[in-house]
């Protein structure tokens, strides 16, 4: 049977993976609207494509590596790496368009969950790290921000990132809805696909150092940057 924390930290879980959690994802498309709008995405089978190739060779080697590092930081109490993770994972980020909407994903996270964390053992770092956000002092990245507030909620890394990555998909199929004539049916037999891939990265990247985070995803990066100008625009990014 779960312990009384054990449950607290999965029902923790659910409230942030939730596409109900005020996160701001609803207004990002993380690059997906100027595919869409190129022809570089047409249908549900260049989605699922799209998706397994973005969350496999850059959401989790850079992303995945940050909170993963980010998570284990903020355990230690170490303030001054998480600002190095941060810095870092925010450079990684090429177009302006997803650095705006990582920042802007992990302000959310940081401010939504303050209230909720005051009595958790990691509170207090999660609240100092949350002021030098607030302070401009770090970028406050979407995935550090989650892995901090994981950690102070007492989900277990992993688990986080398995999170992080299942927000991540719905937040993009959500737009894709929106984008494309696909059907909820689709939609969900995609990201039922991701999880086998999914799991099997979050087990090989469980002990990669952050200065070892990698990224590519040109087609994305492109489609961002050239997204930020054009006329008619559906979502931020």
């Amino acid at each position: 049977m779960q312990s009384i924390n054990g449950s607290a930290s999965f029902l923790a879980a659910l409230q942030l993976a939730d596409s109900f959690f005020p996160s701001g994802a609803y207004a990002h498309s993380q690059g997906l609207e100027g595919m869409v709008s190129r022809g570089w995405v047409r249908n549900a089978d260049d989605l699922g494509e799209h998706l397994h190739n973005l969350l496999g060779w850059s959401v989790l080697p850079c992303d995945g590596v940050a909170l993963l590092n980010a998570h284990g930081a903020a355990g230690d109490g170490d303030l001054a790496m998480l600002a190095d993770i941060d810095r870092h994972l925010h450079t990684m980020k090429l177009p302006d368009e997803l650095r705006q909407a990582s920042c802007h994903a992990g302000r959310r996270i940081l401010d939504e969950t303050a209230p909720l964390l005051q009595s958790r053992f990691g509170a207090s770092v999660h609240g100092e790290f949350r002021r030098r956000v607030m302070d401009r002092e770090t970028p406050g990245t979407g995935a550090v921000a989650l892995g901090v507030t994981s950690c102070a909620a007492g989900i277990e890394g992993e688990n986080a990132l398995l999170m992080f990555c299942h927000s991540f998909a719905v937040g993009v199929l959500g737009a894709a809805q929106r984008l494309l004539p696909i059907t909820h049916s689709e939609a969900q037999r995609i990201l039922g696909s991701l999880h086998e891939p999914v799991i099997g990265a979050t087990t090989v990247l469980r002990h990669r150092d952050w200065r070892d985070m990698t990224s590519f995803a040109p087609h994305t990066d492109i489609a961002s940057m050239l997204h930020e100008h054009d006329e008619v625009r559906m979502f931020a990014s």
